[in-house]
């Protein structure tokens, strides 16, 4: 199957039609059709129904998608096999992440990789939950996913990268006790374990969180519904970015890994960590098989555990 037609077929799928196809791929529009009246030709199947003007995919058409992909990373596999030789010159890592850990742990990651290989691109993908980080990587959207663990196996090789806990940011305004108040202070500047705070002494507290189904609201409504209680939610937002600047802006308060409520904590916000511990296990996901060489080199640079 040639390689061109494969990468024409997919530019189709992700831009939604010819017109843009073409455009991206800098070609006419009657040679990207010519390369898709081949392929077609070639499988004996339509890949796409004709709608009016548009174009639909048929149901061959999704079945050869994840493969068609994964084909193409296997040649450019191959071709950094060469690349490999020059210690990673070129070529780019695609990595599937939860919006918490694409800040923390994997920014750091990416820094010192971009710094051992300043070749390589790296383009970030953000995924709501682990089964999508999951569905990235399996479907050859990307090479490597960071995500909470367990996670289902079905053809996946995860790394464990160890335990994040996760603590309670709350607003500077939120008033505390005298004795949590130098306990907070003093713990800010020896940056010892924060005072802890009970699930059902927050439910009172109202709260900032993510939709129901992503990793941090799983933690939360686990912990709150073993201690029997409900939580009160005061805001809920798909923009984990803006978190932090609404704890701060006195909307209420959130439950974050340890390394964003500690630069919170810098900000002005007061920290509280949860009891029971709330913790997560993180670590990466990759398919079976070999992997290219600047992913070999991003699992090596991460490390852990394959479990």
């Amino acid at each position: 199957m040639d390689e061109r037609r494969l990468e024409y077929f997919l530019a189709i799928v992700e831009e939604g039609g010819m017109t843009r196809a073409a455009r991206r791929l800098h070609i006419a529009q009657p040679s990207l059709s010519q390369s898709l009246a081949a392929l077609e030709r070639e499988l004996e199947v339509a890949l796409f129904e004709r709608v009016g003007r548009g174009l639909r995919l048929s149901a061959a058409g999704r079945a050869l998608v994840g493969p068609a992909r994964q084909a193409l990373r296997s040649m450019q596999a191959a071709r950094g096999a060469v690349a490999e030789v020059s210690e990673l010159l070129s070529g780019t890592l695609e990595i599937g992440a939860l919006p918490t850990l694409a800040v923390d742990p994997l920014a750091q990651l990416v820094g010192r990789f971009r710094t051992e290989h300043p070749g390589v691109m790296v383009r970030v993908s953000e995924a709501q939950s682990a089964a999508d980080v999951s569905a990235l990587v399996r479907d050859g959207g990307c090479e490597i996913g960071l995500a909470h663990l367990p996670l289902p196996r079905h053809g996946l090789v995860t790394v464990d990268l160890g335990v994040q806990e996760m603590l309670f940011v709350l607003s500077p305004s939120v008033e505390l006790s005298a004795e949590s108040s130098e306990r907070a202070a003093a713990a800010s500047k020896a940056r010892e374990r924060p005072r802890a705070i009970s699930p059902t002494a927050l439910s009172q507290v109202p709260l900032i969180v993510s939709p129901p189904g992503t990793s941090t609201r799983m933690l939360l409504d686990q912990a709150m519904e073993a201690a029997g209680v409900a939580p009160t939610v005061a805001v809920e937002t798909d923009a984990r970015e803006a978190i932090v600047a609404l704890v701060l802006a006195g909307a209420g308060s959130a439950l974050l890994p340890a390394p964003l409520a500690y630069e919170a904590q810098r900000r002005g916000a007061q920290i509280r960590a949860a009891r029971p511990r709330i913790a997560r296990h993180i670590g990466l996901v990759r398919r079976e098989g070999p992997l290219s060489p600047a992913a070999r080199a991003f699992v090596a640079l991460a490390g852990g555990q394959i479990v």
